[in-house]
């Protein structure tokens, strides 16, 4: 079996929801103070791994989608599936690059090594970078809050959900090509769900945000 074969084998069950189970936690505000950016937030996984969003003040979809993952320098790359398993919704990935972090999009319609995803898009943006422990990406993903599931239906995040539902993977070994935002993925070394507050996520100053931190 060839390389790339046996990645696609292993990363097939990366956000397999039967397996992930949830963590105790709850989600909690976190306002980033050089910036004044306030997000919901959660720590979960062995590294662990944080995860915040924070979103516009809007009753539905589509809507832009501000994401910071903060994770120790162990983390070789992570996840997060924007509708809470692998198939049929999109997955933004992040990890280190030198002193840079890269971001990534993927959408998977079988337990394969999911497609890049070239309907959503990330920008990287200012806060993103590395330190002597973590590594830190802040992106902006436009087309990461609707999406096309299997048989043409369209899905979409809930704004005004307190409990939504993501599921998360990560890995100590990192993408092949770090440079490269569509690089192959190995197998996670860990993975779950969580629920975050995304009611509480919500901000009038969204745009103002996404324009500071650009």
């Amino acid at each position: 079996m060839g390389h790339l074969a046996r990645l696609a084998t292993a990363v097939a069950v990366l956000f397999a929801v039967p397996s992930l189970a949830a963590p105790v936690a709850a989600s909690a505000k976190y306002c980033d103070g050089p910036t004044g950016v306030c997000y919901s937030e959660i720590s979960v996984g062995v590294a662990p791994i944080t995860w915040r969003i924070a979103i516009p003040s809007v009753a539905e979809g589509p809507f832009d989608i501000l994401l910071q993952i903060v994770a120790p320098k162990s983390v070789g790359w992570a996840g997060i599936a924007w509708g809470g398993g692998m198939l049929y919704n999109p997955i933004s990935l992040g990890w280190a690059n030198g002193n840079s972090t890269v971001p990534g999009a993927r959408f998977a319609s079988a337990h394969v090594q999911p497609e890049v995803y070239e309907s959503a898009e990330h920008t990287v943006l200012k806060g993103s970078g590395t330190n002597a422990t973590h590594w830190t990406l802040t992106t902006l993903c436009k087309g990461c809050s609707t999406w096309t599931h299997n048989g043409g239906a369209k899905e979409a995040l809930d704004p005004g959900a307190t409990a939504a539902s993501f599921a998360f993977a990560a890995s100590a070994a990192p993408p092949i090509d770090v440079t490269d935002p569509a690089s192959p993925i190995g197998i996670h070394s860990e993975h779950g769900i969580f629920t975050l507050d995304l009611a509480a996520a919500k901000s009038e100053q969204f745009d103002a945000w996404v324009a500071q931190l650009k």
